[in-house]
């Protein structure tokens, strides 16, 4: 907000200021949908939308934020549910349906939109999510401090734990991935700029080898070499697990050589000096891993 504190200045900012900013709270894609919702704006001179109608049409704003922002900043009386309203409503009122149907969801809409509050909408929608972060929270919820308590039919039932019914089949994807920390003879690194569908979009790393498995240095070396033509120095800088909501990377950070002045095989990448290194948004892990080598 000091960064970006109007809507002209963000539309106006670099999207790779925007991630800097961002940098370390996750999601990344809500930082461009932001940052693109507000070049919209501006580019069509427009007013900032202020119905669930107008808001939903925008890309990254889905029924949730179009139903807070419309609720909460406009008062309009539409029903804001999140994971914790769902829980809420999933235990206060006996709803056995899977609140992960999208015909659940708008049962869900439709029950809520009739009893909450006409006159303060938005009061209404954050109040229930407060009820569901604070007190009907999934494990160990405080009933006894729950001010609907009295009509509660989980309560009543003893079927607080047995609600929601979330029907999800997890599936965990592991993957391991070897960073590879070059530096040239000015102490320049080498870095890029992550374009491919996946995590990280418009992030910045290193080089990458990325593997389905763990691989021994013999291997590493063998694979690095036949996409990079450089090898590495046998010296692991650093290591780290991190786990994301359907993945878990396993990540070495190592230390490389190039054997060649010019090396064609990093012609997609580019150096940058070492004290500028601060300038650009990295993933959590990389952030790390500078702040571990005493680089920022």
């Amino acid at each position: 907000m000091k960064k970006f504190p109007t809507l002209e200045k963000l539309a106006k900012a670099e999207e790779k200021d925007v991630l800097k900013k961002w940098e370390g709270l996750g999601y990344y894609s809500r930082a461009k949908y932001l940052h693109s919702f507000a070049k919209e704006l501006k580019n069509k001179k427009i007013s900032f939308p202020k119905k669930y109608k107008e808001l939903i049409k925008y890309k990254g704003i889905g029924p949730y934020t179009a139903a807070a922002i419309a609720s909460i900043c406009f008062h309009e009386v539409i029903p804001a549910i999140d994971g914790n309203a769902f829980r809420v409503f999933s235990r206060y009122f006996g709803i056995y349906n899977d609140i992960t149907s999208t015909t659940t969801k708008n049962i869900f809409r439709v029950i809520v939109s009739k009893i909450m509050d006409f006159k303060q909408p938005g009061i209404f929608n954050q109040a229930i999510m407060d009820l569901g972060s604070i007190l009907c929270t999934p494990k160990n919820p405080k009933c006894l401090g729950c001010p609907v308590k009295d009509s509660c039919f989980s309560i009543q039932n003893e079927t607080v734990y047995k609600l929601p019914v979330k029907k999800i089949k997890k599936f965990i994807k592991h993957r391991f991935f070897y960073y590879l920390f070059i530096c040239d003879r000015n102490k320049n690194i080498c870095i890029n700029k992550r374009s491919n569908k996946d995590i990280w979009k418009g992030l910045y790393d290193f080089p990458l080898i990325e593997s389905k498995e763990n691989l021994s240095i013999y291997d590493i070396n063998d694979k690095i070499w036949k996409k990079f033509r450089i090898v590495v120095s046998n010296t692991l800088m650093y290591k780290i697990e991190h786990k994301l909501t359907h993945q878990i990377l396993s990540i070495r950070f190592l230390n490389c050589d190039i054997l060649q002045n010019k090396n064609i095989f990093l012609d997609n990448f580019f150096f940058i000096p070492h004290n500028k290194i601060d300038e650009y948004p990295f993933p959590r892990p990389i952030i790390l891993f500078l702040k571990h080598e005493k680089m920022i």
